[in-house]
């Protein structure tokens, strides 16, 4: 059957010569093929014909597949100077050789999608479909690195609809969008220092904890297969818990807030400042990835600037004769600042990402709590 036909696949392998660098293109078949040949081209490129039968492999003789390569280069210059200068990210255009020219067995319709060269040189990819009759179809799709991919078969549109949603895939990552974010940490104190009535005091460093979730929009500013930087800015809650070691409690007398050491007869089991916060964090973030789509390396840097929403103190402790625990809780401003804001930045290698965040403003208002600044370091959970 190969050498009755033999002509017809002379006349295809210039179509796929044709194209610069092609590949081979995978193609679902229905159940009902039975034919399935391949052929190995010169310039590396793999030509694939699947048929439903036998009479689908005569009739390619009668599509003059040897002036089908012509009219393609002249359409696909059409579609993509129309895609250069059109205001859109993409033109299709479609052609109809069979109408133009009826009586000579020309394609019913010839398809083609152009993407708009991107901003940073590069050609996006170039979608060319060509129906010899309704069902029986050819499709060649090109990539934005100029590399071609081609296929024949009885269902035209199985095949482009795949590539359809992958590029629909692909707008979808170049565009913008809301993620969530969820991070945990360790908070300590830092730049602190010491007056005569106000002790910097002595906090647990691996008890004292950091927790924050948040909505944050992601706009891209460049993208690529392998790197996408991008600008994010969103709400976030964030909490820290400072605890104290030893026998000492956080006190507040009046309009000041300190830290004292309990008698011997209350036992502290544990003595904690929380303050709760409302931030809108701004960053610059960017992210390479590998051949398998999967991230290597992120990295970001921004700052942030909020409100204190709540705080409070909780002391848990043991009174001398009982055997149960006793809690004291007091809320309110706590002589805290109102207002916070700082720094922040990120670092991950594949799945690991840390973040540190510095507090520039005081932990507490002048003269009235220890001279201190909030530092945190953790994980990002969640997020870009």
């Amino acid at each position: 059957m190969q050498r009755a036909f033999l002509p017809s696949f002379l006349l295809l392998s210039a179509l796929a010569a044709g194209l610069n660098e092609a590949r081979a293109a995978r193609l679902v078949a229905p159940a009902t093929v039975q034919d399935t040949i391949v052929m190995r081209l010169p310039n590396r490129a793999t030509l694939t014909l699947t048929v439903r039968d036998a009479a689908q492999l005569r009739q390619l003789k009668n599509y003059h597949l040897d002036s089908l390569t012509t009219r393609l280069a002249t359409y696909i210059t059409q579609a993509e100077a129309a895609a250069k200068a059109g205001t859109t990210n993409q033109v299709t255009m479609r052609f109809y050789p069979d109408k133009d020219q009826p009586g000579q067995n020309l394609p019913e319709e010839i398809r083609i999608t152009a993407h708009k060269p991107g901003t940073d040189g590069e050609k996006g990819p170039t979608k060319t479909q060509v129906f010899l009759n309704k069902k029986f179809g050819i499709v060649t799709t090109k990539d934005g690195d100029g590399h071609n991919s081609f296929s024949i078969g009885t269902d035209g549109n199985a095949t482009a609809n795949a590539r359809e949603d992958s590029l629909k895939r692909e707008k979808r990552r170049r565009s913008a969008s809301v993620e969530l974010g969820f991070d945990i940490g360790l908070t300590t104190l830092v730049n602190s220092s010491s007056t005569a009535s106000l002790q910097v005091p002595s906090y647990n460093n691996w008890r004292s904890t950091y927790i924050n979730f948040g909505l944050f929009y992601v706009q891209p500013l460049h993208y690529t297969k392998k790197s996408k930087l991008a600008f994010t800015i969103g709400p976030e809650f964030s909490g820290n818990y400072i605890r104290l070691t030893g026998n000492d409690q956080w006190v507040q007398n009046g309009n000041r807030t300190f830290v004292e050491t309990a008698p011997d007869a209350k036992q502290i089991q544990q003595a904690t400042l929380y303050v709760g916060t409302l931030n809108l964090p701004v960053m610059l973030r960017l992210k390479l990835k590998n051949k398998e789509d999967r991230t290597t390396l992120s990295a970001g840097i921004g700052g942030f600037g909020g409100t204190r929403l709540t705080s409070n103190i909780k002391t848990e402790y043991r009174l001398a004769g009982t055997d149960y625990n006793s809690e004291d809780k007091i809320s309110g401003t706590l002589n805290l600042t109102p207002w916070t804001y700082g720094l922040q930045g990120e670092i991950g290698f594949h799945a690991l990402q840390l973040f540190a965040k510095y507090n520039m403003n005081e932990l507490f208002k002048e003269g009235q709590g220890p001279k201190t600044h909030l530092l945190t370091v953790g994980l990002n959970v969640l997020g870009f």
